[in-house]
């Protein structure tokens, strides 16, 4: 009995492929890194381009207790309400300013055209995650969305390729997994896929900078 080989692009996407999304499809980390620093200078929360970096990958709650950790900052109910719904409100009406990451994407239509089951496998939120999907015409290519939302635990954890291989209806191990982050290369590892791939090798990657 021959396997299906899925691809999953999250932020990690799926390729069966899984891939990820904000970094891995979309250029749109600019425009997250820009919502980030605009809301914690409000609430004194130190922010850099090395720590998003570093940082990439985590679960939002989880990423913000420890920014504000390191900045001394007590994250309260309140404050962590007011500062998501300050973030969320910059980035959408930023949003339309996102663009596709071009090598990734000729992976995601290549893909289309030999008819490879793929999946979007994203810490994000599914506001967002549809959002930049919706506006760059890349929803149709996929036939699974895995957010944050959809799982107990972020990355390095499997859960969310797992996930969207399950969906999917593939064999993890026959899947090959797309990412732009450490902890998501991580995860795709620990999920059993045939193949991890780091974009950000890819020719033309828009590497995030403080510049």
């Amino acid at each position: 009995m021959s396997q299906r080989a899925g691809h999953v692009y999250l932020k990690g996407t799926t390729l069966s492929g899984r891939a990820d999304c904000d970094g891995t499809l979309l250029d749109s980390m600019g425009i997250h890194y820009e919502a980030w620093k605009n809301t914690a200078s409000r609430f004194r929360i130190t922010i850099t381009a090395a720590a998003m970096v570093e940082l990439a990958g985590k679960p939002v709650n989880e990423l913000l207790d420890i920014l504000a950790e390191r900045s001394g900052v007590t994250v309260t109910p309140e404050l962590r309400h007011e500062f998501f719904t300050t973030k969320s409100k910059y980035y959408l009406e930023h949003a339309r300013e996102v663009k596709v990451i071009d090598s990734v994407v000729e992976i995601v239509r290549a893909g289309a055209a030999r008819g490879l089951p793929m999946a979007v496998a994203s810490g994000g939120t599914r506001k967002h995650v549809m959002e930049g999907l919706t506006s760059t015409g890349l929803l149709p290519y996929f036939s699974a969305i895995v957010c944050g939302e959809d799982v107990s635990n972020g990355k390095p954890a499997p859960d969310a390729f797992l996930l969207a291989a399950q969906k999917l209806g593939v064999d993890p191990a026959g899947c090959v997994g797309y990412e732009d982050a450490a902890l998501g290369m991580q995860a795709i590892r620990n999920a059993g896929y045939m193949l991890a791939i780091d974009v950000t090798h890819l020719p033309g990657y828009p590497h995030l900078t403080d510049d």
